[in-house]
């Protein structure tokens, strides 16, 4: 942490700072803010100032964070951590801190030039990651992504629309399908319940729009594997885990057969999947606070949607053996 600011030493203001360091002034309220990178006092007329250690400190955060170091990662160290840092290169980052987000393998891809633009901005780069986000296509819309294959499949998958319906949703399934996307996210202004629920059966993050970017940051962090997640999780990620096979509304009809006309192995195995989906979105959506939150809650999302995946094999073995119909009400 900083060493307290002495009483002799100099004091500058925030600009003064951003000025000798080269750190636009938005990136070091956020650092400061967020990540506790600098302790300045308040005066009187509530004036944040900072001692010449500060400056130090930022210098070297800009040129550590260049270089692909996580700002969330390296924020608490001391000057002097910073500086052997810096001085002993890569080795040591290695070890101190995880790949950031702009050295992300895979394909990222957009769909909506609003939204491409924003992830790329500078402001944004600031604010969450350090450097842009690996973005290697854009398409303007679903119409264009389905008729511009990739040659290889997108780690992840941003999709921004303005209305979400029944027809936009079978798009975006349809695109995302085509590009076998491991990811996919959608971003919508306007939407229909069915529709958000479709997509959010088949395993996809679907959330309203506008965000600020705090929320933005938060969501794409969460469609990231933890780095340091068991090879169980690493090779779950490898390999997606089906969509759901299920509505709401079978799963509701199997749970309420009478249990007089036959076993109780329908009804539970039905109730099971719809508690494992339920938790499935929650730890998926679950307030992530921390790269540990992000790391644990992306764990339990891939152990509960293993789970519900297996349950929905036991309903078709049930099923069939009770001669009971799963397919959807017309």
């Amino acid at each position: 942490m900083n060493t307290p600011h002495s009483l002799n030493s100099a004091l500058y203001r925030i600009g003064a700072v951003s000025k000798l360091s080269g750190i636009p002034v938005p990136t070091l309220r956020v650092w400061q803010t967020r990540y506790g990178a600098f302790s300045p006092i308040t005066t009187l007329g509530q004036h944040r100032l900072y001692n010449e250690d500060d400056v130090k400190k930022a210098v070297l955060l800009k040129s550590l964070t260049s270089q692909g170091h996580g700002i969330s990662q390296i924020a608490g160290f001391s000057s002097t951590q910073l500086q052997q840092l810096l001085q002993t290169g890569s080795g040591f980052a290695t070890a101190q801190a995880p790949e950031s987000p702009g050295q992300a393998t895979g394909t990222w891809a957009v769909i909506g030039q609003g939204l491409a633009h924003r992830l790329q901005s500078d402001t944004f780069s600031a604010t969450g990651w350090g450097q842009p986000l690996p973005i290697q296509q854009v398409w303007a819309d679903l119409a264009a992504a389905s008729c511009n294959p990739l040659d290889q499949a997108p780690d992840l998958l941003m999709v921004s629309v303005n209305g979400l319906n029944e027809h936009t949703a079978q798009q975006i399934q349809a695109v995302a399908q085509q590009h076998a996307a491991r990811k996919t996210v959608v971003l919508y202004a306007f939407g229909q319940t069915a529709a958000v629920s479709r997509l959010r059966h088949a395993g996809y993050g679907v959330h309203r729009d506008p965000l600020n970017d705090s929320a933005l940051i938060d969501i794409i962090q969460s469609t990231r594997p933890p780095l340091s997640a068991p090879s169980w999780a690493l090779d779950q990620l490898a390999n997606p885990i089906p969509a759901r096979q299920f509505s709401d509304e079978v799963l509701q009809r199997v749970a309420n057969i009478p249990s007089q006309v036959l076993c109780e192995c329908p009804r539970h195995v039905a109730e099971l999947i719809g508690q494992l989906g339920r938790f499935e979105d929650y730890s998926r959506d679950c307030l992530n606070q921390s790269p540990k939150d992000a790391e644990l809650h992306t764990q339990l999302n891939i152990m509960a949607a293993t789970a519900r995946a297996l349950f929905e094999k036991a309903l078709h073995m049930v099923a069939t053996h009770e001669g009971i119909s799963l397919k959807e009400a017309a």
